[in-house]
């Protein structure tokens, strides 16, 4: 049986771009692969409130949430972990990024740039309910 894993992401615009990270290479889960700013949810705490926290934490940035998707459910089959994914849509207040010890790049790119990266397996899809382009 696989571990369930529930955990918030962002696609964080500013004006008509959206935010990815890469990975560090340390990373405990797909080291090395672009995302979105993203986090577990901690005991009694509301996926809004852990998205924006996370976002502050990774980015420096300071965001608003847009709109909520739909929640998701993958199961890796890589490593077995099933992930329950929040997914949020959220605005920046500036493109000055400020990133900690998870992440070891940043880029703002637009839609037609996503194919151009290479991003944990299912991310993109499992953003797709925000609405982000």
């Amino acid at each position: 049986m696989s571990k369930s894993y529930f955990v918030v992401t962002a696609v964080v615009k500013y004006n008509d771009k959206v935010l990815i990270l890469k990975k560090a290479p340390n990373d405990y889960n797909y080291p090395n692969c672009w995302s979105f700013c993203s986090g577990y949810i901690k005991e009694f705490e509301a996926g809004e409130d852990t998205i924006i926290r996370e976002i502050k934490e990774e980015t420096g940035l300071d965001a608003t949430i847009i709109k909520q998707g739909k929640i998701i459910q993958r199961t890796d089959p890589s490593n077995g972990k099933t992930w329950i994914i929040l997914p949020f849509l959220c605005h920046a207040e500036s493109d000055k990024v400020t990133l900690d010890h998870e992440n070891v790049e940043f880029s703002w790119i637009t839609k037609d740039d996503v194919g151009k990266y290479e991003f944990v397996p299912g991310v993109v899809e499992d953003i797709s309910s925000t609405e982000f382009f």
